[in-house]
């Protein structure tokens, strides 16, 4: 398969598809394992259909995980080297997400705005997803040079 690389600091295809796979991965390894050590409930078991397409719901936050990773990817590229790369993915995760789902998604959905429940635990959780994103995305690169 040919890898689409655009220039130094470009955004080719092979970047997102990198990205894509690194954040739905993450949401079954680090999200599902931070969900079970806040709030005890079992990973990996929320299977129940997602409307409007009935799509199970695992498979909805993975898909949405990668599209997050395809940003994180783009981003990465400007996190410095390091143990400060991961600290990085950390902050995105943990920042991004959570302000999306607080403040867009509502307006999109008719929701009330703002965080709901223990705002610290979507920021973790979702911290804890962008380390792993960036945990995958910085195995993947390594792996695919």
């Amino acid at each position: 398969m040919a890898k689409s690389r655009a220039g130094r600091g470009g955004f080719g295809l092979w970047t997102a598809i990198l990205g894509f796979i690194a954040g739905a991965l993450s949401v079954f390894v680090f999200h599902q394992l931070a969900i079970w050590g806040l709030s005890g409930r079992t990973p990996w078991s929320n299977w129940a259909p997602v409307p409007p397409f009935g799509v199970p719901a695992m498979l909805n936050i993975a898909f949405w995980g990668g599209l997050w990773g395809v940003l994180l990817a783009y981003v990465a590229r400007r996190f410095p080297g390091g143990l400060l790369y991961f600290v990085c993915a950390f902050a995105f995760g943990a920042i991004f997400p959570p302000l999306v789902s607080w403040y867009v998604v509502p307006l999109i959905k008719g929701g009330a705005l703002g965080p709901r429940g223990v705002w610290y635990n979507s920021a973790i959780i979702n911290g804890m997803w962008g380390l792993g994103a960036g945990i995958f995305l910085h195995l993947l690169r390594r792996f695919n040079r």
